[in-house]
């Protein structure tokens, strides 16, 4: 994967400056849900639709009590030692970093500046790629806001991982077809779609739990890697398992499906515990620092997703906005590395990190 250099080499505080200015270029855009507040903890928003958001803020309180210990007592170099590079899918990448996926650009975005969902997800995936990352591609009603996105995967040479919801069988075994003839490195089912308002009991649209039985003849048309998002227990992650998962993502949609859930952070070292080694752990919720991916990462996570700090990269500055703000998180992510004698990914283990109860 080719980097753009001109970003990748930009010392810390260039790269934070231009960020705030893309953050702030952004603000006429997601008006008037979203506020681009300083801290995007969830306290402040209106787009999360469950009654008292609690899930959502939970998601980032929680990680806030994670705290990283020094160690810089190692035979360290001047910096090049550190190493955050990852090998997925067969594909090698420089930080176990990700953006999430968002379909309908102008439902969750009135005032987007987007045409819509392939010229958003267009700039995401130029973004991240110009940094040596990649980025997931939605799905939700309307075939132009699953195809569109996919089309700009593809343009990609498939290097990223597209999400499908949890529609009928037939449904979603078609949408895999797209998916292999786009050549995608893996494909996502998104399950914990089906508490979304909208998809939801009496919702607009249909979708539907499914057993594990039924998730292995939904994906028995194709040899690509699944992963399953919305895993939020072990007990679930080891039934992940069993339907053939490549990997899962530790995720309760943003804290967007049920009110009083617990923060992903909480549960994620169980479910490492269960099936770590054994199928990869991607997690989402509440991450908004290159240091919240290390503590991600310390508690069993392979690889880290972020979520709305993309879409106001993206408004504020499009593909460059989302670059800047990625290589800021990688910077962090390695200078935490760093800080704590962790060279590379597999050093990042949970005695690097302390839970408080504060």
């Amino acid at each position: 994967m080719t980097v753009n250099t001109s970003i990748t080499t930009m010392v810390y505080p260039q790269v934070r400056r231009e960020v705030e200015q893309v953050f702030e270029n952004a603000r006429p855009y997601m008006k008037p849900d979203c506020r681009v507040c300083r801290v995007c903890s969830g306290v402040n928003c209106r787009v999360i639709p469950t009654e008292r958001s609690g899930t959502a803020e939970r998601n980032y309180t929680q990680l806030q009590k994670v705290r990283i210990l020094y160690d810089t007592i190692y035979e360290g170099g001047d910096g090049s030692e550190i190493d955050s590079g990852i090998e997925l899918f067969g594909r090698r990448f420089r930080a176990p970093l990700m953006s999430a996926p968002f379909g309908h650009v102008k439902d969750f975005n009135p005032n987007t500046h987007f045409a819509g969902d392939y010229e958003f997800n267009k700039a995401l995936l130029d973004g991240t790629a110009d940094v040596g990352i990649c980025g997931w591609t939605p799905d939700t009603l309307g075939e132009d806001v699953f195809t569109g996105p996919l089309d700009a995967l593809k343009e990609h040479d498939g290097v990223g991982i597209p999400a499908i919801k949890s529609w009928p069988i037939k449904d979603i075994q078609e949408k895999i077809r797209l998916c292999d003839e786009a050549g995608v490195m893996a494909i996502g089912h998104d399950i914990d779609c089906v508490g979304l308002p909208y998809l939801s009991i009496n919702g607009r649209g249909k979708t539907y739990p499914k057993s594990v039985e039924q998730i292995k003849e939904t994906f028995s048309v194709t040899k690509t890697p699944f992963i399953l998002k919305g895993i939020m227990s072990a007990r679930g992650a080891l039934k992940a398992l069993e339907a053939g998962a490549s990997g899962i993502v530790v995720s309760n949609h943003s804290g967007n499906t049920l009110d009083q859930g617990l923060a992903t952070v909480e549960v994620l070292p169980e479910i490492k515990k269960a099936v770590g080694g054994r199928m990869k752990i991607f997690v989402d919720g509440g991450v908004r620092h290159g240091e919240d991916v290390f503590k991600m990462l310390a508690l069993g996570a392979d690889v880290v997703m972020i979520g709305r700090p993309y879409i106001i990269a993206a408004e504020g500055g499009e593909a460059r906005g989302v670059a800047l703000y990625s290589q800021k998180i990688i910077w962090e992510l390695q200078n935490a590395m760093r800080m704590s004698g962790c060279r590379t990914l597999k050093d990042i283990t949970s005695d690097h990190v302390v839970i408080t109860k504060d």
